[in-house]
């Protein structure tokens, strides 16, 4: 399996918000983040990648600074910029391996 190609266990992260899929910002974006995504999706522990490791997403980026500190069920119960107010790109799209 090619380490860097997205899998069952790891990928860019998007979130669905207003009907809408859209990705993360990686600003701010670290393991703890990570741990939450995971977790929320069934899996134990997680590491976080910033700069589009797992690919560019298209359309909207919902959400940008995230700070979780790992305990919370998920991203929407972690501090963070409101949704949609960021001044990111594509190529710092957000994502984890669980």
């Amino acid at each position: 399996m090619d380490k860097d190609k997205p899998g069952i266990n790891k990928g860019r992260v998007e979130v669905f918000f207003n009907d809408t899929w859209g990705t993360i910002c990686d600003h701010g974006w670290d393991d703890a983040d990570a741990l939450v995504v995971c977790q929320a999706l069934g899996f134990n522990g997680g590491v976080a990648y910033k700069a589009a490791k797992y690919g560019a997403g298209k359309g909207r980026i919902w959400l940008s600074d995230v700070e979780c500190i790992g305990d919370e069920k998920s991203l929407a119960e972690c501090k963070k910029n409101p949704w949609g107010l960021n001044h990111c790109k594509h190529d710092k799209d957000a994502a984890v391996e669980c």
